[in-house]
């Protein structure tokens, strides 16, 4: 049984004359799922025959899902282990009044009678980074059964 558990954004491009004559491309993504495989040999050596250097194959489940976008994006699920938090940094006192203070509270603390409250600072996490954003042009369809077949090339171009 197949497994087609990576989302694929299929792009469609469609380009349109604005109100000054211009030629305005938009773009729009369809999320679609996928299999992912890896570059057969005869593939490879197919493609670099033509100079082409094809990296990565889709497989989708229905031919109906594709209907002919030459662009898709892939975003690959990733763990990023997140950092610890480091522990701020002492700074001086300058003021012998809070010297004088901590003086008593090591005294209580040795005593082992604290009645002082004490706080710690915790930085905050760092924001997670986004996921790096992954585009390719297709340079080959071909259906097996049902299924289709992608092959595709990092980059764009234009």
């Amino acid at each position: 049984m197949t497994m087609y558990n990576d989302v694929i954004y299929l792009i469609k491009e469609t380009r349109t004359v604005n109100e000054y004559g211009d030629m305005v491309v938009t773009e729009s993504e369809r999320a679609v799922f996928a299999q992912v495989k890896s570059i057969g040999q005869s593939e490879f050596y197919q493609a670099a025959a033509v100079g082409l250097k094809p990296e990565i194959k889709f497989v989708i489940a229905d031919f109906y899902d594709y209907q002919g976008e030459k662009k898709l994006r892939y975003d690959p699920f990733t763990h990023e282990e997140p950092t610890p938090p480091t522990p701020p940094t002492p700074t001086p006192d300058p003021d012998p009044q809070e010297d004088q203070e901590d003086e008593v509270e090591e005294q209580a603390e040795e005593s082992g009678n604290n009645d002082t409250q004490t706080t710690q600072t915790v930085a905050d996490d760092p924001a997670p980074t986004p996921s790096v954003e992954n585009v390719y042009s297709i340079i080959r369809t071909y259906r097996t059964g049902n299924a289709l077949e992608i092959v595709c090339v990092r980059g764009v171009d234009e």
